[in-house]
């Protein structure tokens, strides 16, 4: 395993108010053509183009939309991850430019900006503050509150677009965003770090990891962590049979548990830089997407061949096919408040969920 650290060297983090641009569209299918449906939201970031100018800190009204379909059936084409704020519910982004909340008695409610600024929400995760944070597409970062109220906080120029998000042990939003790391306070300040001459090179997922810090995967197979205060050191993982890391999460056995759908493959790195990784195929993983940590001390993970996987903390992967219950392309996926593992499921427009104290029994 190679160690790579900011090419300055120097005490001081880098720091940035500027972006990077993002890939033109037409340079996209060759940047990502050795994988095959790689990151469904790392496409969104590329592939977007620039959004119109939009106030910062704008707070909109909710327009809801409520389904009181028990097979949680929606028109929302639920994309992302859940998120869970404390009030017993999950929360999740949609490709019609909606953020949803769905009980686990499976009522969805949708809310949608009436003044139009909500552009491609994505990856939501749950905020310091009691409410939701999302990213959108158009170089902004959301927030609703539980009530639906949504505000608007703008990051990117020239229309980058922030895709992972994760709350920091220092109570602020760090997110990924084209070649950088970008840190949002509660109250709309932010400031980027990194670029390529710090190793960072199309960051994917980003979460908060046992040792205080933020890790981060980098489409080029390395592996990134970030302190509090900026300073940025990446593992090079191609070593470990790793291709184009997607999203990130911290597992029960204190280590950093990420996936690799170029390689089909689930890796695991310490707080240390140690990088292993498992072979999924045997097991029928196939390009595996999202990764959660599970009540039961596995990790979960969704796949792109309609099955759901678990990995054990020492690597054994199985992985579920749903059977009746029509899931077809998994792709977010959390732990869910009731113990379960809920995920959406792209190409039917549905939220599922598994309970682990039963997949073994059927």
């Amino acid at each position: 395993m190679s160690e790579s650290r900011s090419a300055s060297k120097s005490s001081a983090p880098r720091a940035s108010s500027h972006r990077a641009l993002r890939l033109p569209r037409k340079r996209v299918p060759a940047v990502l053509s050795a994988v095959v449906a790689v990151i469904v939201s790392a496409g969104l970031v590329l592939w977007a183009t620039a959004g119109g100018a939009v106030t910062p800190s704008t707070r909109h009204p909710a327009t809801p939309v409520q389904s009181h379909a028990p097979a949680a059936q929606t028109d929302a084409e639920p994309f992302t991850v859940f998120s869970d704020p404390g009030d017993g519910n999950l929360w999740f982004t949609a490709a019609n430019d909606r953020v949803g909340r769905i009980t686990p008695e499976g009522k969805i409610t949708l809310f949608s900006d009436p003044m139009g600024r909500l552009h491609g929400p994505d990856q939501i995760v749950s905020g310091p503050d009691g409410a939701l944070w999302f990213t959108a597409v158009d170089g902004r970062i959301g927030r609703v509150a539980t009530d639906g109220q949504i505000t608007t906080i703008v990051v990117g120029e020239h229309g980058a677009s922030p895709l992972g998000l994760a709350v920091g042990p220092d109570g602020n939003l760090w997110y990924t965003t084209s070649n950088q790391i970008g840190r949002v306070t509660p109250t709309g300040e932010h400031v980027t770090f990194g670029g390529s001459p710090a190793g960072v090179v199309l960051p994917a997922y980003i979460t908060a990891g046992p040792d205080g810090n933020l890790w981060f995967t980098n489409l080029d197979s390395r592996i990134g962590r970030i302190t509090p205060s900026g300073q940025i050191t990446t593992f090079d993982a191609t070593g470990a049979d790793i291709a184009f890391p997607g999203d990130i999460v911290t597992g029960a056995d204190g280590n950093l548990w990420f996936t690799s759908p170029g390689s089909n493959r689930v890796g695991r790195i310490t707080p240390e830089g140690r990088i292993d990784s498992f072979d999924g195929a045997p097991a029928g993983a196939e390009e595996p997407s999202a990764i959660t940590a599970g009540s039961d001390g596995n990790l979960w993970f969704t796949n792109s061949n309609d099955r759901i996987g678990r990995v054990s903390p020492d690597g054994q992967i199985t992985t579920y096919v749903p059977g009746r219950a029509d899931v077809r392309t998994p792709f977010g996926i959390t732990a869910g408040p009731d113990g379960n593992v809920w995920f959406t499921s792209l190409n039917n427009n549905g939220i599922g969920f598994i309970r682990p104290s039963l997949v073994e029994a059927g």
